[in-house]
Formats: C-alpha cells, structure tokens, sequence
C-alpha cells in the first residue's frame, strides 16, 4: 500500500487571553502555534496590542510562563498549551498574579508543569535531523515524540517564510520518509518509530493511497 495524508499550513490552535484590568483590553482569541515558545507569543501580542514584549508576564494555570528559548520546547510540550485554553497576560506593575484554584480540604492544587512530571507525562523534545532533497539542506529539529508529523511542515513552512534558507518546493508539493517508508503526516513520529538522531528525509513530489484491490 503507497499513502500519504498531506497536511499544509501551520498547526495552530486558538488560545484565549485574558489581560489584566489595567491593560484595558478584554478577552480575546489569537492562534498559536504548538511549537511557538513564550517569546514567539509575546512578540505575537506585541503585534495585536503593542505592549512590549518585555513588560509582559504570561502565566497558564497558574505557572508563569518562563521565556527560555533555549529549552527547545514550544508552550504546548513545556506547560501543556492547548486547543481553548486560557492565558493569562499581566504587565509590569501589575500585582494581580492569577493563582492556582486551591482544593476542597484547603490544599493547593500543585501546577500542571508539577503534575504532569509527577505522573510522567513530561517527555523532553525528540531531536531529529531533517535533510532536505529538494536542494542542499540539513536541520536539527525538536519534535514532540507523540505529536503529528504535521506539526514538522508547519515549523518547515514557518522557517522558510521568515529565511531559514532550508529548500522547500513551493505549494507544499512534498513528503517525508524515515527509514525507507513513507511517514503518515496525521501519525506520531513515536508511532513511526522515530528516535532520537534520526533522519527524516524531505522529498519533492506527492504520494497518495493506492486504490484497493
């Protein structure tokens, strides 16, 4: 069987952003991307509302929103950035922090970023080596292990557009291959077997399911 779901475009989500009072700005709706870091958010507020990127703080579920871009992890591997979900943007002088809700027995409730480590659900970024034969590229990438190989066009794309330099065909007129097979975009690089060290190879062309017997 020969197939391939091509996906083009970024992924992204729409993430709801509640400013402080003293901002005067309500709660609006703006689209991340799931490998966007912190940094990569604020500069998109900056764009909409032209606070300074330096003068904000972020914070979702209660943990602040740390700008290290360093990391290798977008929002959404490091503190669990989703589709609807809500941050909370404070600028400088502004004392109202968003705390975590606390329990019924008076606890507080630990943050996502502490529970999800506690239950093991915090996997570091899969760096994989992405080599380009649609002219002479190579590029350490980080990848979450069980996130789409969609989300690896989208950060693909976004690169090329801002001048990363790594070739691409125009149009989105090409896939991957790991190994010697052809990787399904809307699959996990886990469920590809991808490691870490890997080479996912991007080639020209379109693949499409062949037709059944």
């Amino acid at each position: 069987m020969r197939w391939l779901v091509v996906l083009g475009g970024r992924p992204a989500m729409d993430v709801t952003f509640v400013c402080s009072s003293s901002s005067g700005e309500g709660p609006f709706k703006m689209e991340v991307g799931f490998f966007d870091t912190v940094q990569d958010i604020k500069h998109k507020l900056q764009g909409r509302t032209g606070w300074p990127a330096a003068a904000m703080s972020l914070f979702h579920d209660g943990d602040a929103l740390v700008d290290d871009d360093s990391a290798g992890a977008g929002v959404t591997e490091r503190y669990g950035v989703v589709e609807g979900s809500v941050i909370h943007v404070a600028l400088d002088g502004d004392e109202r922090r968003p705390r975590r809700k606390d329990r019924k027995d008076g606890t507080r409730r630990p943050a996502r970023s502490a529970r999800r480590e506690r239950d093991g659900a915090v996997a570091p970024p899969l760096r994989v080596k992405v080599v380009s034969r649609c002219g002479a590229g190579r590029v350490e990438m980080a990848v979450r292990a069980r996130g789409a190989v969609s989300a690896l066009r989208g950060e693909l794309e976004r690169g090329a557009a801002s001048g990363s330099g790594f070739p691409l065909p125009p149009d989105g007129g090409y896939f991957f291959i790991h190994g010697q097979s052809v990787m399904d975009e809307a699959r996990s690089f886990e469920w590809h077997g991808v490691a870490a060290g890997d080479e996912v190879v991007v080639f020209e062309g379109s693949v499409t399911r062949a037709p059944a017997c």
